[in-house]
């Protein structure tokens, strides 16, 4: 079974101190040009999907000198990404602690449209961000899991209320659209009432392709029952195992046919020589920066090579289902990872020879007679 690749579309060879680099682009960060090119050249690299985190805060004691937080709205973002690719799957988050389900479903149902086949979404829950909503946030973690999955019914349902089956567009009849085919979701439920339709159809049969990100015992158990990948911030290989072991045994305990895909964070910050890699991590992260270089996500520092050799090495143990890969420190780690470190992986038959033409939820899924990696 092959990794599924993901690569992220955060900006995140500007880090920290790399964007004063000055092959970092830092004058184009809120232009989306860097990013576009990133995401085309890791879909000719083979990438399965390109995947945007998000947050809703933005700490002012950081943000003077380092560009981590910001950014153009995941939505927005993948829009622009949808016209710049043509088989890459796109994945975007969303804060289901605050999101209302009309919109995001409205908003995923256009990116369909825009992207048809390749559009998925990320569930989040958040600790933070009540100062910039109305709509207070559940006190707990259960609670906020809870209204989560509340929200994925709902967006699920206002898709199936309007296909585009209903879009007849009869200029002979004068029916453009068969009302009969139209279902309200007319939902009341412990957070949300809302009651549909949604004001045009989605293109594609079937809920679309989920991930949930988390590690605690409430979104583990979210996305055993219901998400096709979880993205997880996993360290070493044995905390990956444990946590792909404990969504594989909550997908068990519902009698799923089929496991959720684990895809752990990876920070990548490659030059062509280790010696050159690790200048430019002490670069990156000078002493007087105030956090350490190690951050939540398994890290390489080091060579193409020595990338390579990790993911291998977390493939063959049976750890991981994919990756997402977060190149830092500079341009030349996006460069490196696109031309040498998936070339690479795809010669030791760890990712897809020929990536698909468009992102089903089958790609992000482990069937229980498959092996892992």
């Amino acid at each position: 079974m092959s990794l599924l690749a993901g690569f992220s579309t955060a900006p995140t060879w500007m880090r920290a101190a790399a964007w004063r680099r000055a092959d970092s682009r830092v004058e184009e960060l809120f232009s989306g040009g860097p990013i576009v090119e990133a995401v085309v050249m890791a879909e000719a690299a083979g990438f399965d999907i390109a995947f945007r985190p998000d947050a809703l805060t933005l700490p002012l004691e950081t943000i003077g000198r380092d560009p981590a937080h910001f950014g153009l709205d995941p939505i927005v973002q993948a829009a622009q990404l949808a016209v710049a690719t043509r088989r890459i799957g796109l994945i975007t988050t969303v804060s289901a602690t605050f999101a209302e389900p009309y919109t995001v479903a409205r908003q995923l149902v256009s990116l369909e449209h825009l992207a048809p086949g390749r559009i998925g979404w990320n569930v989040v829950t958040s600790r933070s961000g009540d100062t910039q909503f109305t709509s207070p946030r559940p006190p707990t973690s259960a609670e906020r899991w809870q209204r989560a999955e509340e929200l994925i019914d709902l967006v699920e349902s206002l898709r199936r209320g309007f296909r585009t089956d209903a879009f007849i567009a009869d200029r002979e009849a004068g029916v453009l659209i068969d009302v009969d085919h139209i279902r309200a979701s007319d939902h009341v439920g412990a957070h949300f009432r809302v009651a549909g339709p949604l004001p045009l159809p989605a293109p594609s049969a079937g809920p679309l392709p989920l991930m949930v990100a988390g590690a605690g015992e409430a979104s583990v158990s979210l996305a055993g029952r219901r998400a096709d990948a979880m993205f997880a911030a996993a360290i070493h290989a044995e905390e990956a195992a444990a946590q792909r072991a404990a969504i594989h045994d909550a997908a068990a305990l519902t009698g799923r046919a089929r496991r959720p895909r684990l895809l752990p964070g990876l920070s990548l910050l490659l030059a062509d020589s280790r010696e050159e890699a690790f200048e430019i991590e002490r670069d990156t992260y000078p002493p007087d920066y105030g956090r350490p270089a190690v951050g939540p996500h398994w890290s390489v520092v080091g060579t193409a090579a020595d990338a390579v050799a990790a993911i291998a090495a977390r493939a063959r143990a049976g750890s991981i289902d994919g990756f997402i890969a977060f190149p830092i420190g500079s341009w030349r780690s996006v460069q490196l990872l696109c031309d040498a470190v998936m070339p690479r992986l795809r010669e030791l038959g760890l990712v897809s020879e020929t990536p698909t033409a468009h992102f089903r939820p089958r790609h992000v899924r482990t069937a229980d007679s498959e092996g892992a990696g």
